[in-house]
């Protein structure tokens, strides 16, 4: 045992001297985990979770997604939504400034946003303000702009498809970068809803009604940045007039952003941290001085060090043996629900408190929260397969049969070891407040056969599933990627229970991550597995993809139905109404047409002590905010 016992002791002490090398500064209030550096500060050009986590220490939008899911004011202290919902007015809160002292006013978020609009940026969720009036023309003008500086020759090409008149066209050729660029910024003003009325009012004219705009102004995209940092650190191409920034405008004392916290140091795969902010409208109110994220590559060092008390939050455990950890936890519940059922003590409490210690064999500090994400699989719907020949999925029947079969308690028991909810919808319950997603199919093995019966598909005398012209039911063909054993058992277990409860030949197919995302996009392929995270706290994040002619249907699902419903929503502009219209259209999804199957809400693993760290939320949107956070020492 001490021979174990002692290469631990020596590596907890090793990731102590690494987490404090180099710095004098003490330990911070609260300690969490990188599994990889930040991959950028610049909140337009953000998309991976844990740099949209900073983004909400050193930056604050106009509104928030509060601990419910709901959105709460932020920088904006309110607004007003006009009747037909296409216009919104932000009040911005006075006394607002950067962590510099300098003011921030709506001028601020118009240039950010215009930031993240412009093609320039190549910012990854531009897509996300394209909903602002005139916003994606704006897009193109300066698309085909950039392009005809580039390549003047194209001059005709842009002209005859009416990107320009001939007299633009000769006019942008002829000037320099700089007066390219300034046309761009008067064309931006003449073109886009977005303007900032006065310091403290930014007014936003949309396309049409947005029903979930305002959760969108509360994503880490739509924060303001400083705009005397960017323009220093912006030069303007003299050829082709494309903005061109120094990116390093994002590193500590330059960085300068208007949230609860500021950056004090950001060290290559090693750690970021981050001080309260005392130029914070609300800095009396955040209960952390200093909040500092460490970067362990390793999950299991990762472990140690919380368990050597060096970080007191792993936002992501991925041990190999973290199902055996969820296990340890279960047996603690079992023990602690059996305490509360025994006593009268008013004082216990399942997260805070009096909490009983662990007995051997069991854990309290792993949590398995569900996420905004669904695990599921892809059908093909498409009449032929890209070999030519008929596809039976093209038969919604078939499809359901698939789905009736799938034995989903088994999966997140047996398979993934999680105990992930089970799902039979697509976007996952309780994550929308007032959303209600339906059921779904159920595991019914006898209704799945009798519905594969029912599209001709029947068991002959030697047991084999023909088609009326005698042709057998040909090989299914699971398409999984290789990137996660996950991938892998979930697909085997897939053939398994469609062999056995379907009688049909089914067999897996794994490719490396590139060829399996090329497989699906060209739709080569029968069933596949799939996967989705939302991007917004709206239904449409996940419904959107099903629609016929969107760029993530890989499926090839195409139904005039559910179409029109998704229409017939956005045009809908009372909220309950429009909520009730888009569980139809899921309900059609996963209840009748099934182009994907469901299995479960995907599940984030953190690790921390409950009765220590305070003001993480379990909603499943998951949007935890750093300036909640505090810990009991």
């Amino acid at each position: 045992m001490l021979k174990i016992f002692v290469p631990i002791l020596v590596l907890a002490s090793l990731i102590a001297v690494v987490v404090s090398l180099d710095d004098e500064r003490p330990r911070a209030d609260v300690v969490l985990v990188h599994g990889t550096d930040l991959f950028t500060l610049d909140p337009q050009r953000m998309s991976y979770l844990h740099d949209l986590r900073a983004s909400r220490a050193i930056y604050e939008p106009l509104a928030t997604i509060l601990p419910d899911g709901s959105v709460g004011p932020a920088a904006a202290e309110s607004w007003e939504v006009s009747d037909d919902a296409s216009r919104y007015t932000f009040h911005l809160r006075s006394g607002l400034r950067f962590s510099n002292g300098d003011p921030v006013t709506a001028e601020d978020f118009k240039y950010a946003w215009r930031r993240a609009i412009l093609p320039d940026t190549a910012a990854t969720y531009s897509s996300l303000f394209l909903g602002i009036a005139g916003a994606r023309d704006f897009f193109n003008w300066r698309s085909d702009l950039l392009a005809l500086r580039a390549a003047p020759d194209r001059r005709d090409e842009l002209v005859d498809a009416g990107s320009f008149s001939a007299e633009e066209a000769d006019a942008i050729l002829a000037e320099d970068g700089e007066a390219s660029f300034r046309r761009t910024l008067d064309r931006f003003d003449e073109m886009v809803g977005l303007d900032a009325v006065d310091p403290h009012t930014l007014e936003v004219e949309l396309a049409g009604p947005l029903p979930y705009f305002l959760d969108l102004v509360a994503f880490g995209t739509f924060s303001p940045v400083h705009r005397p940092t960017l323009e220093a650190a912006t030069t303007i191409d003299p050829g082709t007039g494309r903005i061109e920034e120094d990116r390093s405008w994002t590193k500590p004392g330059r960085l300068i952003g208007n949230g609860p916290f500021e950056l004090v140091r950001w060290r290559f795969q090693r750690d970021c941290r981050f001080e309260r902010n005392p130029f914070y409208w609300n800095a009396e109110s955040i209960p952390a001085e200093s909040i500092e994220a460490v970067v362990i590559q390793d999950p299991n060092t990762a472990i140690l060090a919380f368990e050597a008390g060096e970080v007191d939050w792993i936002p992501d455990v991925r041990a190999e043996y973290r199902a055996d950890m969820i296990a340890e936890r279960l047996a603690y519940e079992d023990r602690f629900e059996a305490i509360l059922a025994e006593t009268e003590d008013a004082d216990l409490d399942r997260t805070l408190g009096t909490l009983p210690p662990p007995d051997a064999g069991e854990r309290r500090n792993i949590h398995t929260v569900d996420a905004f994400g669904t695990d599921f699989f892809h059908v093909n719907c498409r009449e032929r397969l890209v070999n030519g020949m008929p596809n039976p999925l093209v038969d919604p029947r078939v499809r359901r049969a698939l789905a009736l079969c799938i034995d989903k308690a088994a999966l997140v028991q047996r398979v993934t070891r999680l105990n992930e909810t089970t799902s039979g919808g697509f976007v996952p319950a309780g994550s929308i407040p007032g959303y209600q997603p339906p059921e779904g199919l159920p595991f019914d093995p006898d209704r799945g056969r009798a519905e594969l019966d029912a599209a001709g598909w029947r068991r002959d005398d030697a047991g084999v599933r023909r088609n009326p012209d005698g042709d057998p039911f040909p090989t299914l063909d699971i398409l999984f990627s290789t990137g996660s054993p996950r991938y892998k058992d979930l697909s085997l277990a897939l053939r398994d229970m469609w062999r056995r409860e379907l009688q049909i030949p089914a067999e897996t197919s794994g490719r490396p991550g590139n060829e399996y995302r090329a497989q699906l996009e060209m739709g080569n392929f029968m069933v596949a597995r799939g996967g989705w995270y939302g991007d917004y706290g709206d239904p449409t994040t996940f419904l959107d993809l099903n629609h016929s002619e969107d760029g993530n249907n890989h499926r090839g699902y195409a139904s005039p139905r559910y179409d029109e419903l998704l229409a017939t929503a956005a045009a809908t502009i009372d909220p309950e109404a429009r909520f009730r219209i888009l569980e139809e259209a899921e309900r059609i999804l996963v209840e009748e047409d099934l182009p994907i199957l469901p299995l479960c809400t995907y599940v984030t693993v953190y690790m921390y002590e409950p009765d220590r760290l305070l003001g993480l939320t379990r909603h499943p949107r998951l949007d935890q905010h750093p300036g909640r956070w505090s810990v009991r020492r």
